[in-house]
């Protein structure tokens, strides 16, 4: 009986002690929720038609030219010299991702430069494809935004898109009804291009209460 007892307590014991470790990186369901059976346009409020517009992250490996423009961080270290027209990119997009790998975002008003684990947007961090940039005098930040036109858009072979947007951050150029979709990197525009949402096109908008 004490052996049995002792062999339930091993197992228990591996079963607890050993550290849990992921195969492959898994989707948050926060970025890529089942879509619903029904659309959620009974749950929402209409705010309108918006235009549409994209941004993403800068990535500096697609660049060349001579080093000579200089970023620093905030508290006035510099951190390097880039090409001219990965600054330049960078400036208007607000994030980039380094050749090293490391992810930075441009501080605007200090005209700085910050390392980050993820994009930053307005007291938020970016979600690719579900984060995007609004006029906080229309909808105000933090809500959650249902776009119809971008309901199923397929995203690669197993997802599609549940039309569900979170408002994370604000633009120079977001203003009045205009939206700016956060994609990540660049080639996600194709998904909605395949899908006939492109720059400059009106979407509807509710907003979800």
């Amino acid at each position: 009986m004490r052996g049995y007892l002792f062999i339930i307590f091993l197992i228990i014991l591996i079963f607890f002690c050993t550290p849990l470790r992921l195969e492959k990186p898994l989707t948050p369901s926060f970025i890529m929720k089942p879509l619903p059976q029904e659309l959620p346009l009974n749950q929402g409020r209409y705010l309108g038609k918006f235009k549409v517009s994209f941004y993403w992250i800068v990535e500096e490996e697609y660049y060349t030219g001579k080093r000579k423009v200089p970023l620093y961080l905030e508290d006035g270290r510099l951190l390097g010299y880039f090409p001219v027209a990965f600054v330049k990119d960078f400036k208007i997009e607000s994030c980039a991702r380094l050749r090293d790998g490391r992810i930075i975002s441009y501080l605007k008003k200090k005209d700085r430069v910050r390392i980050v684990d993820k994009p930053l947007g307005c007291g938020f961090k970016l979600t690719p494809l579900k984060s995007i940039a609004v006029d906080p005098n229309i909808i105000k930040l933090g809500s959650i935004l249902y776009i119809p036109n971008i309901f199923g858009l397929k995203i690669n072979e197993k997802e599609s898109h549940n039309g569900i947007f979170y408002a994370h951050d604000i633009g120079s150029e977001i203003k009045g009804r205009k939206i700016d979709i956060f994609l990540g990197y660049k080639h996600n525009r194709e998904s909605f291009k395949d899908a006939g949402i492109k720059h400059g096109m009106e979407v509807d908008v509710y907003l979800l209460e």
